[in-house]
Formats: structure tokens, sequence, C-alpha cells
């Protein structure tokens, strides 16, 4: 706690949360049928290419690069309160729970280390953490895509082609998704955001409320 109070990381984090609800409040009308989805089990991701009333995939392709980021920043929170309940010390990580072809284990050394671990390699060095992922999520092709400029989109189609890999300047590795898939992920990551902010809050309360007042020299600015 006094870590995230010395740093600023958690104040900080809160308040990139906060902006995520107004975009997510524009983007209602086409996160809509993602919502039915969570009512049709026999739905199939990339299956049927269904229609999503939109203007612009433009102004959605932002929000979810943003809400990756966040997300990537509230797993060291998990990461940390996971190595207090597992080893009783939030630096450990479990060790042989990602390990190389080469027999090199990569667990970090210390909190702050695994925060410079891309998003997509923080999930497997959760060792059975108490925070439930969503699989659906952690999308680190989708993410990287988009960060790097390098996704195109049809109108007529709503199909998405990102390409994730760094391949200088050919784009031979493609993926697809239709828009319809892409709020799905959407929607799937701002849940997850979403959760994870009420951790913030909870840990932001426990800082104001700390017995005696040590950790507070002003109140979080949020």
């Amino acid at each position: 706690m006094q870590k995230l109070y010395d740093t600023e990381y958690l104040v900080g984090l809160q308040r990139d949360c906060l902006k995520i609800y107004k975009p997510i409040f524009h983007a209602e009308m086409p996160l809509r049928p993602a919502l039915f989805l969570d009512l049709d089990p026999s739905y199939v991701e990339g299956q049927v290419p269904m229609r999503v009333s939109t203007n612009d995939f433009e102004e959605y392709k932002e929000v979810y690069k943003d809400m990756a980021e966040i997300y990537s920043r509230q797993l060291v929170l998990v990461a940390g309160i996971n190595n207090l309940i597992k080893r009783g010390d939030h630096d450990a990580f479990a060790r042989g729970v990602w390990v190389t072809a080469k027999g090199k284990d990569q667990a970090p050394d210390s909190l702050e280390d695994y925060a410079d671990v891309a998003l997509g390699n923080k999930p497997r060095l959760l060792d059975d953490p108490w925070f439930t992922l969503d699989p659906v999520a952690q999308d680190n092709k989708l993410r990287n895509g988009i960060a790097h400029a390098k996704i195109h989109y049809n109108e007529v189609t709503q199909k998405i082609t990102y390409y994730p890999k760094l391949e200088g300047m050919q784009r031979a590795s493609k993926e697809e998704i239709f828009l319809l898939d892409y709020m799905r992920r959407m929607l799937a990551l701002f849940r997850e955001v979403h959760r994870l902010h009420h951790l913030i809050k909870c840990l932001n309360y426990a800082i104001l409320l700390e017995p005696g007042g040590s950790l507070i020299k002003k109140a979080p600015d949020v």
C-alpha cells in the first residue's frame, strides 16, 4: 500500500479508468448486439458476418487500445495481491510458471519488473490467481495491430484485418475479425477494466481509512 501511495500509481490509474466511461457510453449503440451474444450459447466468433449499425470503426479503435493499456496496468495490482496471498510478499512471483524452450525462468524479480512485461505475457505469470481473468478480454494481437496502426477496416463487409507481428516493411501475418466480434471483445475488456476499477477504489479507501493515517499526506486527488 505504501508503494502504491508513494509512486501515485493507484491515483493515476484511477484517473485513467474514469476517462474510459464516456467513450464507452458513446459506443452504446454498436455495443448492444454484443450484449445479446451473452445470451446466445450457439454463437461462434467469425462464423456469421452479422452487421452492426455504426458510423465509423475509427471512433472505437482508440478506445480498445486505451482500455488494453489500462488493463495491463491493473494486472499489476492483481499480481501484487496474488503474491501476498500465496507467498506473503508482493514482489515474490512463482518460479517455473513460464519457462522458455532454453530453460530460462521468465518470472520477474519484482512487481516493478512485472509492470514492464507485455500485456500478452502478464496473465501467464499469475499462478492460479484470486481474480478470474476473462480470456475474451485478452487479445494482445489485436491491441498491437491497433497500437502500431497496422489495421484495415472494410466498411462494406465490416471485416477488420490487422497485422499483430513486427515484420518490418512487410505485412504477411494477418488476422481477421468482423466488427461484431470486435465489439464483443471490447465489451469483455471494458467489463474487466470496470471490475478492477472497483478494486482500485477499495484500495484507495483502505489508504484513506488506514488507522493513524500514516500513509496520508494529502487525500488522493481523484
